[in-house]
């Protein structure tokens, strides 16, 4: 009778079709999640099914460490603690794909290397692009007002994309006044940049191993978001080049990837 099991979490005060076996409440969890544009709190997902949010919450909770979603922030319009977004996981990173980039890419100094894992990242970049834009038949037709909505736009779009790959990204500066150069930007004081903290780099052990390959790769792979961001739809002439730094292991488990509009 286990599979027959009902939900012991399931509100019983609902209509008897949301009582659900576990494993179907789950998968319908999951399925909305899924369909969901964008990140999705548990009190939505409530709403939309019918059930206790409590409930929600316990299917969510077993989907993150399942790692079928991750968890995400969702900031409050005006004050207020953000709350917790899901998004489904549809990039995780696939090591024998990587594998047979790199195979072909890599060389004998740590230089070389380091330059041909970012080209490699940046292909790869090219590759999600197309294969979003052939399962979507998204055209990517964005209108951009001015320099700061089309940074606002880039920072948004890779931020989603590296949620979806299971870094744990956190937007913290989608708008301020210019700030100064970093290291690893070498640009001019006065640049406008949206900051990107990534939490939870699927690899990190690999890329304490082999940083100039690890990092490389996702270096091109920060770019090559942007640069596919650009091309998308119609690019008015004044839309700003972007430019996309990463500085890896500022901390022991954080990166940070500086998005600078030029």
């Amino acid at each position: 009778m286990k599979g027959d099991e009902v939900d012991e979490a399931s509100d019983t005060r609902g209509p008897r079709r949301n009582l659900l076996p576990r494993n179907r409440q789950r998968e319908r969890v999951l399925r909305m999640v899924r369909e969901h544009e964008g990140a999705v709190d548990a009190a939505e997902l409530a709403s939309q099914i019918g059930v206790h949010v409590t409930t929600v919450r316990f299917h969510l909770d077993a989907l993150c460490d399942d790692g079928a979603i991750t968890r995400t922030r969702m900031n409050r319009p005006g004050a207020g603690r953000p709350r917790t977004g899901y998004l489904a996981i549809e990039e995780r990173v696939d090591y024998r794909t990587l594998a047979d980039v790199l195979a072909m890419e890599l060389g004998q100094t740590v230089q070389t290397r380091a330059r041909r894992a970012q080209h490699a990242g940046h292909e790869w970049a090219v590759r999600m692009a197309a294969s979003r834009r052939a399962g979507t038949g998204d055209g990517g037709h964005t209108p951009e007002s001015d320099d700061d909505d089309a940074l606002d736009h880039a920072a948004a779009r890779t931020t989603d994309a590296f949620a979806r790959m299971g870094f744990g990204p956190e937007l913290v500066s989608a708008a301020g006044p210019p700030t100064p150069p970093s290291a690893d930007s070498g640009g001019p004081a006065g640049e406008r940049e949206r900051i990107i903290r990534l939490h939870a780099c699927p690899v990190r052990d690999l890329a304490r191993s082999h940083p100039e390959v690890v990092c490389g790769v996702h270096r091109g792979l920060l770019q090559g978001l942007l640069d596919t961001s650009a091309t998308e739809g119609d690019r008015k002439p004044h839309r700003p080049d972007i430019s996309a730094h990463l500085e890896p292991f500022v901390e022991p488990e954080l990166c940070v990837a500086r998005l600078v509009a030029g």
